[in-house]
């Protein structure tokens, strides 16, 4: 199913290790392929904040990914770029406090996921591996102020919801062998509409938006309700792929465009049915090839930015403001982001989970202590208010953590 995967695909797997899955038949996980891109295992580097990639890597399935210098996309409105700012010339405006970490129930599965969660924090879901023979099979559990509110199974093989509002009406996939897309409402789950294709997220009125068509080989889509038809959404000429991954809660979409034979750069689609590509930072003086987005709230947009030479591949971290048109480079202990808050925090992922708040001030989350060994956290869920936060840790012998985050 691995058929000709562009970078922007599983772009954050760059930096990230494998999840930690269970032996058997590798399938791809459109969770962390499409949204969050986590299921490479991949080395970094780290060099005065920017990370570098190898040409050259190994995949979780076996075999090696080329990467090449990519030819910059075409022209976009010039953004601005400011400094990466001084952390200890920054004034502290506020932060979050007395953060702690718990492990959330799974009724006494060992290895479970967190995959998405609500801006109000109230509400995450994920996914659990039971012991005992892999078929494939991955149920789907529901939390709501840190305790199981439903477990949920859905017919097919590694299912996954990808994101719930603040109603609990959650969005995800499954394999039927084909991606098919499914969403959960007053406790029951039902198909969404428009045969093979993904869902990716869903906001608070109910607007859905993912992908239409087969798994990376899709276009940009949107759903104005979990039973409505599939509307495409529009994309430059020329466009030979692309995803909307995240909605915003005045319907702004946020998503990626691949023109034809090249990666994929962030796209917009606005309320009023305007479109138009995400403009391109400039790092010391030059110009990024693409932007890789993984987050809108509020009408801030999180990602990284990837500087493509012919020795190397760099990356550079990037809150942008959709107002202004302008970027602001994120400090560099903020980790690679994950998530941004409506009040403009951000979370990300270095050593440990990253909150970086008002005057660009960062704040290490504690990490899961009755977890054994060295641990890898990735984020999932992050509140409007950017005190909750919810994502998992992989770490020594497959073990894989649910995590909920909570600071005042």
């Amino acid at each position: 199913m691995r058929h000709h995967l562009d970078d922007e695909r599983y772009g954050r797997a760059l930096l990230r290790p494998l999840a930690g899955e269970p032996a058997g038949q590798p399938r791809i996980d459109v969770s962390r392929a499409m949204a969050q891109g986590r299921r490479r295992r991949l080395t970094r580097w780290w060099a005065s904040g920017t990370a570098i990639v190898a040409l050259t890597a190994t995949t979780a399935a076996g075999g090696t990914l080329a990467f090449s210098a990519v030819g910059r996309p075409g022209t976009a409105p010039r953004p601005v770029a400011t400094p990466a700012p001084s952390i200890t010339a920054a004034a502290p405006l506020e932060r979050p406090k007395d953060c702690t970490v718990t492990r959330l129930p799974t009724g006494g599965v060992e290895k479970a996921l967190v995959t998405g969660g609500d801006p109000s924090g109230h509400w995450v879901v994920g996914r659990t591996y039971p012991a005992g023979k892999d078929d494939g099979s991955r149920p789907l559990v529901i939390w709501k102020d840190g305790k199981i509110a439903d477990t949920v199974r859905i017919g097919g093989q590694d299912q996954s919801f990808e994101d719930i509002n603040k109603r609990g009406n959650a969005v995800g996939y499954t394999f039927e062998p084909g991606v098919r897309p499914y969403a959960y409402s007053n406790g029951k789950v039902t198909p969404i509409p428009g045969g093979e294709a993904v869902a990716q997220a869903i906001n608070d009125d109910g607007v859905v938006v993912g992908s239409l068509g087969p798994i990376y080989e899709g276009l940009p889509v949107r759903w104005s309700s979990i039973t409505a038809q599939p509307e495409k959404l529009p994309v430059p000429r020329g466009t030979e792929s692309g995803a909307a991954i995240d909605i915003d809660e005045d319907g702004t979409i946020l998503g990626t465009v691949s023109p034809k034979g090249k990666e994929g750069s962030g796209y917009l689609w606005l309320p009023d049915g305007t479109h138009r590509a995400m403009p391109l930072p400039k790092i010391d003086g030059k110009k990024a090839t693409m932007f890789w987005p993984a987050s809108i709230r509020n009408g801030w947009v999180v990602g990284r930015s990837v500087v493509d030479t012919e020795q190397e591949r760099r990356f550079e971290f990037f809150r942008f403001r959709i107002a202004t048109g302008r970027y602001e480079r994120l400090p560099d202990d903020s980790g690679m982001p994950d998530r941004v808050a409506a009040n403009g925090w951000i979370i990300g992922t270095a050593r440990r989970p990253v909150i970086t708040s008002d005057g660009n001030v960062t704040t290490e989350l504690p990490g899961y202590r009755k977890a054994k060994g060295r641990q890898d956290y990735l984020i999932s869920s992050f509140s409007d208010d950017g005190r909750t936060a919810a994502g998992y840790s992989s770490g020594e012998g497959v073990s894989n953590h649910p995590l909920l985050w909570e600071c005042r």
